[in-house]
Order: structure tokens, then sequence, then C-alpha cells
């Protein structure tokens, strides 16, 4: 039994050569055929991302499919010459796979730590990869299992726990201050890639009104069709922010827009409603004074930066105790692993043993009663092979559950294979057959 993982990642390889070697649905699902055809013996699965494509291959037994004959498959399915890739190429073997597997759906190995797409990114891979039928017991061992300890981590570490990004950090606070958004009207002033950014995840809180303030009004159009908002002219501004309970602030002029003066003006024609500013613009569109005044709550980008960067902290704080669990389980299920496919040879053995006795029994009775019929020959036999069976029924399933059972030890026979070796006197022959694989 070998396993192997050869691909690329973010850290591997730029964006351009990810996306030359990514697989979209159509190529993912013709891959899967491609490999298979090439590898009958072997089960694969891929999991292709913006950050990352892997190609995991499993060999149940000889010959193996090394990291070389692999590489020129993906050459030859993307059409490419492999000296394209091959030094960006990163490779895993045997428990190396089911540990580096468990680290990616616990998204360790992401670019942004703690994120929660790939999961769901693992899962969608091994699902199309079972609909393929290019997975057997192997993969769906070390797969399912890698879906329960990427949960799993999640679940125990916090690493999930707060967002990473400045717009996402904003969108955290305006959830933390409002209770609703259906009645809320939300101003983006100035149309920039921060603003529209902090839109997008806004949009999902489905806020009531949607107004955009631009000095380009092309601009501000633009942004405002995209989220089915307003446009309003600069001029409109004082209006604006009088309507607004959430505004979120992004321009690049070099000095405050919104002085105290002006916005104390606006509160009042707000009647002290309250409100929230986000001002992410650098320098600031809001004088620093305005978060003083009654019902209102102004977060400037550095107050934002610096809760996104406590986040990351505490994220990074999950790092070591996600890694004592993904050691732990991986190497539980790649011992898994190793005690099942030794199980089945033991089974194998044990069935050949029993078989031989059988038969050196039926010979021996056949031979000392010549008289018997050819009927009654097959009836002696037929009988001798149900009693074989149910004889060895019970012993077949304890073998199959005891390997199932968590055993971390996969350098040592499991305890229960060598007592069944040993009580039915298969230790050479079975021991022979393990060093063959």
């Amino acid at each position: 039994m070998k396993l192997l993982a050869l691909g690329v990642d973010h850290r591997s390889a730029p964006a351009s050569l990810r996306e030359a070697l990514a697989f979209d649905q159509a190529k993912l699902t013709s891959g899967l055929d491609f490999f298979a055809r090439a590898f009958p013996n072997g089960e694969f699965a891929i999991l292709s991302t913006c950050n990352r494509v892997e190609i995991y291959a499993a060999s149940p037994g000889e010959p193996a499919l090394e990291a070389s004959a692999l590489a020129d498959l993906i050459a030859s399915f993307h059409d490419l010459d492999t000296s394209v890739f091959a030094n960006h190429l990163v490779s895993y073997h045997d428990q190396g796979v089911v540990g580096h597997l468990f680290r990616v759906a616990a998204s360790i190995e992401s670019l942004v730590l703690g994120e929660g797409q790939i999961l769901g990114q693992v899962r969608s891979a091994y699902q199309t990869a079972v609909e393929r039928e290019t997975v057997g017991p192997i993969f769906h061992t070390v797969f399912q299992t890698a879906l329960k300890v990427g949960k799993q981590v999640r679940e125990q570490t916090g690493m999930d726990q707060g967002k990473l990004s400045v717009a996402s950090v904003a969108v955290d606070v305006a959830r933390g201050i409002f209770d609703s958004f259906g009645d809320k009207t939300v101003l983006v002033l100035g149309a920039g890639k921060m603003g529209e950014l902090t839109l997008e995840r806004l949009k999902n809180l489905n806020p009531g009104r949607i107004l955009v303030v631009n000095r380009d009004p092309g601009r501000a159009g633009t942004v405002a069709a995209r989220w089915g908002g307003l446009a309003l002219a600069f001029d409109k501004l004082d209006e604006a922010l009088i309507a607004a309970d959430l505004v979120i602030s992004t321009t690049a002029a070099p000095e405050p827009i919104v002085t105290l003066e002006r916005y104390h003006r606006v509160q009042r024609a707000r009647k002290n409603r309250l409100s929230l500013i986000l001002d992410i613009a650098v320098p600031r569109d809001f004088d620093l004074r305005i978060g003083d005044l009654d019902q209102v709550i102004l977060y400037h980008v550095d107050d934002l930066r610096a809760q996104a960067e406590r986040n990351q902290l505490e994220r990074r704080k999950g790092v070591e105790p996600a890694l004592v669990i993904i050691d732990r389980e991986s190497a539980a299920c790649y011992a898994r692993l190793v005690h099942q496919r030794d199980a089945g040879i033991l089974l194998h053995q044990l069935g050949i043993h029993a078989d031989q006795i059988r038969q050196r029994e039926l010979d021996a009775l056949f031979a000392s009663r010549p008289e018997l019929s050819e009927a009654e020959r097959d009836a002696i036999t037929r009988m001798a092979v149900r009693l074989q069976n149910q004889f060895l029924h019970h012993p077949r399933a304890a073998v199959r559950s005891a390997v199932s059972e968590p055993h971390h030890d996969h350098a040592n026979p499991h305890p229960v294979l060598t007592f069944v070796r040993h009580v039915f006197g298969l230790g050479d022959r079975t021991q022979n057959s393990l060093k063959r694989l």
C-alpha cells in the first residue's frame, strides 16, 4: 500500500501556474477518469482551489504509482511539458499524505489561517471522486476522517473565530451595533475597492437602502447599480449623512471631508439617532472628535486593523493545539489503514488455510468411501463449505472490527492479528506475505 499527494500551492507556485494546472468541474471529472484509466489499480482524488491543485493517489498493492509518473500524467492531461511545473511540485508520501490532507482540511495550510471554505472544498473533492468511482477503501477512510478532523479542529481550537480583513471586521462591528438591517440605510462615501469590498460583506445583512456618494458620478452610478443602491451627487453628501445609519467612508481625500462642526449639524438634523461610521480612508475622512458626539460610534481604519491583527493572533494560538489533534488523528488513521491491509492479507491466508484443511479431509473421506455417488460427494462437499464459512464468520468479523478501532502504532503488528496468526498457526506465511507488500 502506497499513498502519494502531488501538486502546487500558494507557497510553491505563482497564481499563473496554479491556473494552468487547475481543474474546473468539467476537467475534474475527466481528469479523474484519465488518471483511473492510466493507472486502473489505483485510487484518485483531485483537490483544485484558487490556492492549491493537488492530486491524491493510492496504490493498494504493487506496482505503486511513483511521483514522476504522476507528474507526467498531469502534464499529459493539461497538454504541458513537465519541465514547466516540475520545480514547483510538492509531494507527500504514505503517512505524510494523511497528515497533509488533515492540515489542509483544518485550514492550517490555507493562505488565510482558519478560513472556512477549504473544508467544503475537501468534501466536494471527495464526493466527486466517489461519484466517478475513483476512490476505494483507502481514500474512503482517509477523506472521511479528514473531514471529521477538520471539523474537530474548528470546534476545539477557535481557529475560525474573528475576521482577518478590515472589511470583514467592519461588518462584524456593524453586526454588533445593530440588531437588524432591514430598516437601516447604508452610505458608501467614495466608491473605491475597499468600500465595495465592505459593501459586499454587508450585502449579506440585507440593508433596507444603500446610498453611494462619489466625486465621479459615473463611478458612483456603477457601484450603486451593482449593489442595488442609489447614487447621489457629491453636493448631496449632507443629505446622505442625515439619512444614513451606517457610513462606510473610503475616499482618497488629502484631508478630512467631514469636520466636527459639519457632522454636529448633521447629527442634530438626525435628531441624535444612533450613527455608526466606519472610516476606512487613509488619510481619515472624518474628524476624530466626531466619535465623541452623543449617539455616534466612529471607527477609523487603524481601529479595524488592530482588531484584525488581534483576531489573527488569537487564531495563531490555535495552531499548536490543532497540530496536536492532527498528529494524533493522522497517526491513528494511517495505523488503521496499515492494520486493515494486514487484516485483509491475514483473512486471505486464513481462508486458504481452511480450504486446504477441508480439501484434505474430503480427499481422505472420499478415498475411504469409494462407493459414494457423485451426488453424495457434492452434497458432502457443499456441507463442508457451509460448515467452514459458518465457523470462520465470527473470527473474520471480529478481526475486521478490531482493526477499525484506534490503534496508533502502525510500525508493529496489531495484537489481535498477532493472536489470530498464533491461534491458527499462520505466522510464517502471513508475515512473508506482508513483507512482499
